[in-house]
């Protein structure tokens, strides 16, 4: 048997803290670190229906945002465009809002388009319908002259903009002076806790929302877009899960249940 002398445990060393452990403590769960762009992958015009179905109820929250943020710009007989457009469903809300500005929905997609025109044949059936129109049209070339509109906005579409700077341009340069551009869309840099949250509740659409979360922008990737085009006033700023854009600086704070989609109250 040996002695307490022979299997005495020798004292541990320290392990040093090497350029590679630093590195395996700041590792991220999501692999973000890069932009990852797809191609819009809505084909079908029964899955169209099937989205525009979820979203009514999956992405209620940021949809009452976006109608904060730019109601109020939206009413006084106002021209508002919407960029990548999908089932309309932010357009129409906002023109039942405000009956006397005109709205257009333009999106390259024909089923979206498809499933718009659907939608708003319903709002004018149940007499909820405002003033809007939504055409296809190339997003990187919008078929409309300089200062067209008062109102330019895009709803969660970025990601599926394959020429995201020169649709960015596009959407300052048919804006009126003294107009605003609002771009809504996810942070691929938002905190990892967040993302966490909303994969919580994304059930069947969690590889539907990385791939979008994957192809959206982080806030100094926005800024340097912006920077490119020439448009460094504008303000870029993350909100929990996502990141707004807008050529005049906005307060994207937002409480669950202010007045929203429910109600016509935008105040």
């Amino acid at each position: 048997m040996s002695s307490p002398e022979t299997t005495a445990t020798a004292p541990a060393t320290e392990v040093p803290d090497t350029p590679v452990r630093r590195r395996a403590r700041r590792q991220k769960i999501f692999d973000l670190a890069e932009r990852v762009p797809r191609k819009d992958t809505f084909e079908d015009v029964d899955e169209c229906r099937a989205y525009d179905r979820n979203i009514r109820t999956s992405m209620i929250i940021p949809m009452q945002h976006m109608m904060k943020l730019i109601g109020p710009y939206c009413t006084g007989g106002k021209d508002v465009l919407e960029v990548g457009c999908a089932s309309g469903l932010i357009s129409l809300r906002l023109a039942a809002q405000h009956p006397d500005s005109l709205f257009t929905g333009v999106d390259n997609n024909d089923a979206f388009l498809e499933v718009a025109r659907e939608n708003t044949i319903f709002a004018n059936l149940v007499g909820y319908g405002g003033d809007f129109g939504c055409e296809w049209a190339r997003l990187s070339r919008l078929p409309y002259e300089d200062d067209s509109f008062d109102v330019v906005f895009s709803f969660c579409a970025v990601a599926r903009w394959d020429k995201p700077e020169r649709i960015v341009a596009e959407c300052a340069r048919v804006c009126r002076p003294g107009g605003i551009v609002v771009l809504y869309d996810l942070a691929r840099d938002a905190e990892e806790g967040m993302v966490s949250f909303v994969l919580q509740y994304a059930d069947g659409d969690a590889a539907e929302f990385m791939d979008s979360l994957r192809a959206s922008f982080s806030e100094p990737e926005m800024r340097r877009l912006l920077a490119e085009r020439g448009l460094e006033s504008w303000t870029v700023a993350k909100e929990n899960i996502n990141l707004i854009t807008s050529s005049r600086p906005l307060n994207v704070g937002y409480t669950v249940g202010e007045p929203g989609i429910y109600n016509n109250d935008t105040a």
